[in-house]
């Protein structure tokens, strides 16, 4: 059975950032240089205690199309906020498209199970 896959122009596409349970240290910086890790860590956890929720975010894309959603998941994310994470070429990309995999997997699913209970009526 074929249908038609819903695109990323059909879907609603939204970002969600919530503090992330990883630790910052040991985590966001693996340079080599010591220091520079450091410094990297030192920053985001002062704009952690500033209450900015992407300096250190565990993050979801959830792709909605009519009742249907699908969502992605990535932790460890440090961003300067949900412009800087939706840039192009970046991890927003993958997950919308993962997301949208999972979200025509699950239409096409419901659409085969919904033909059969057609087809026995």
């Amino acid at each position: 059975m074929n249908i038609r896959p819903i695109t990323r122009d059909e879907a609603t596409i939204r970002v969600l950032a919530e503090p992330d349970l990883v630790p910052v240290e040991g985590n966001a910086s693996a340079s080599g240089d010591d220091t520079f890790d450091w410094e990297v860590e030192h920053n985001i956890l002062c704009r952690l205690q500033q209450g900015d929720v992407w300096a250190w975010a565990a993050v979801t894309v959830i792709v909605i199309w009519g009742a249907f959603e699908a969502r992605a998941h990535l932790s460890c994310c440090s961003y300067a906020g949900e412009d800087d994470f939706r840039q192009p070429g970046c991890y927003f990309d993958d997950m919308v498209e993962e997301a949208l995999e999972e979200l025509n997997r699950t239409v096409r699913e419901t659409y085969q199970q919904m033909k059969e209970r057609e087809m026995a009526a």
